[in-house]
């Protein structure tokens, strides 16, 4: 029998090339007069992302630049970047950038009207697990409506602009965890991407495949989102290996890109669960990137869940092009997971030894992952022994 759900998405997306050109047009039907500017210092000055404050100034709107974007969003960044907004009287956000970039103006779009005190620890897990759970939405949580929001991702991996979500440091926690906020509108421009340098593109595309992987076994689980996920890992599959060899293939870009916000409405309207905990520990304790971390744990994730979703493994395999002959969940997590290494290798994405992590290192993250909010929201039992299992996965099997 199917799984009962809600489909979600969280904000209409316009898909294509060139579609970037649109953002002063729906900048100005989201009722932005005054826009903050998010983007970051790594964006190549070839990228058209360097002309969109001249090209929303020249659409009559006023614009306050700013780029001090940092990775996993610190929460004292935030605060500044809030404080800034305040001080400039911005009336909408605009962020444009890879997964860093966007959580970042999902923050500031909350926080500059809500005040700091929405990112304090405590605040930001009861609010995060009331949505997790269902009890509550975006709109039941902040006392006054956070700011109109445009994302526009320049990355085929986070789907960060259909998530509810989105990353913060905390300094309470001392640990990342997320504050719920959509976006209101969405771009997803495929030739943004074509200057991603092979090792961003492969970490991406990986950080997309773990979207979907998870989404299928999270407990908010539906077949729409199941749909997604398939085919966002067939799609990421296929191409990634062709645009980390040649980053000009258009067709290529377009389909990550295509796969990547596919991944991340399946996740967003399902969930992820284990492989995101361990990530979110790897990526705050060592300061990695959170796809290279998130492609680290998807095969020992494959190999966890097999034994709860041993044809949902299977329907993986199949994506990839791999036919699964065996009905022993183990033989099947280990035969699918395989093969993600395979394509993890394929695309030369460093192992956790070759980024100078030690064993020691890895496994002592458990204390951060067992009972974290996401650990929680597997379809299933996750025990102390099951993280322990995760970590010496993910170190002794790349």
């Amino acid at each position: 029998m199917l799984k009962s759900g809600v489909y979600l998405q969280m904000a209409p997306v316009l898909f294509g090339r060139g579609t970037f050109a649109t953002i002063a047009e729906n900048a100005k039907k989201l009722g932005m007069t005054r826009v903050f500017l998010i983007t970051d210092k790594g964006i190549p000055e070839t990228s058209p992302v360097t002309n969109a404050k001249k090209m929303l100034e020249d659409a009559g709107l006023s614009a306050v630049g700013w780029n001090g974007v940092q990775p996993d969003a610190p929460e004292q960044v935030i605060k500044d970047a809030a404080a800034i907004a305040r001080r400039e009287r911005v009336d909408g956000v605009i962020g444009i950038g890879g997964g860093s970039s966007l959580d970042t103006a999902k923050l500031v779009s909350v926080v500059t009207v809500n005040g700091d005190e929405v990112l304090k620890g405590p605040t930001l897990v009861e609010n995060l697990m009331a949505v997790l759970t269902g009890q509550k939405t975006e709109r039941d949580l902040y006392p006054k409506k956070p700011l109109p929001l445009l994302l526009i991702s320049t990355t085929a991996g986070t789907g960060a602009e259909s998530t509810y979500v989105a990353v913060v440091s905390s300094i309470d926690l001392d640990i990342k965890v997320g504050l719920v906020r959509a976006g209101d509108f969405a771009i997803v421009d495929p030739s943004l991407t074509d200057t991603a340098p092979p090792i961003v593109t492969a970490f991406t595309g990986l950080d997309a495949f773990s979207h979907a992987n998870e989404a299928l076994t999270d407990e908010k689980n539906t077949a729409h989102a199941d749909l997604l996920a398939y085919e966002a890992m067939r799609l990421i599959a296929k191409w990634l290996p062709i645009a980390v060899k040649d980053g000009a293939n258009n067709e290529a870009r377009d389909n990550l890109a295509l796969a990547s916000n596919f991944a991340g409405i399946s996740f967003s309207e399902s969930g992820v669960h284990i492989g995101h905990s361990a990530a979110h520990a790897l990526g705050h304790k060592y300061h990695l990137p959170h796809g290279m971390c998130c492609a680290w744990a998807t095969p020992a994730v494959i190999e966890f869940v097999a034994k709860d979703y041993p044809e949902k493994t299977k329907k993986i395999g199949a994506a990839m092009g791999i036919d699964v002959k065996s009905d022993d969940p183990k033989v099947i997590g280990k035969t699918v997971a395989d093969a993600v290494r395979a394509l993890m290798k394929d695309v030369k994405l460093p192992s956790p030894k070759e980024k100078g992590l030690t064993k020691e290192q890895v496994t002592s993250l458990k204390p951060l992952i067992y009972k974290e909010p996401l650990c929680e929201t597997y379809d299933g039992v996750v025990t102390e022994q099951d993280v322990v299992t995760l970590l010496d996965t993910i170190y002794d099997r790349f």
